[in-house]
């Protein structure tokens, strides 16, 4: 019991335990958002950023980064992959799908450009 009660007081102090409740909360908008991650020659690294509504791609932006950390975005409409990133395979970092919270929607260029927010 006590080594419970310490390890939730970690889990709280870390961070882990107010996101878990948020995430929760906020997965009415009905829209995710998950990461994969390619690399690029020479020492870059593509980062797909895909949005989804209801298991189905809505619209995705891939940013591309130098080893200088200086980076171009662009945003496509749907599911979408470059060239590159379908001859490299499968992505070397990927993460879960996280629900994305009704006030933040109108903060993803993704979703607003492509007037994606506000839609059920």
């Amino acid at each position: 019991m006590t080594r419970r009660l310490v390890f939730l007081a970690l889990c709280f102090v870390a961070g882990l335990a107010p996101a878990t409740a948020v995430t929760a909360k906020e997965s009415n908008s009905g829209i995710t958002i998950r990461t994969e991650q390619y690399p690029r020659p020479p020492y870059s690294e593509a980062k797909y950023f895909i949005y989804e509504k209801a298991g189905t791609t809505v619209c995705a932006k891939l940013q591309v980064c130098n080893k200088y950390d200086e980076c171009q975005s662009s945003y496509r409409r749907g599911s979408y992959k470059a060239a590159t990133g379908r001859k490299t395979g499968e992505p070397y970092g990927t993460s879960l799908a996280v629900p994305i919270a009704p006030s933040e929607l109108g903060k993803h260029v993704c979703l607003v450009r492509y007037k994606l927010v506000g839609t059920r």
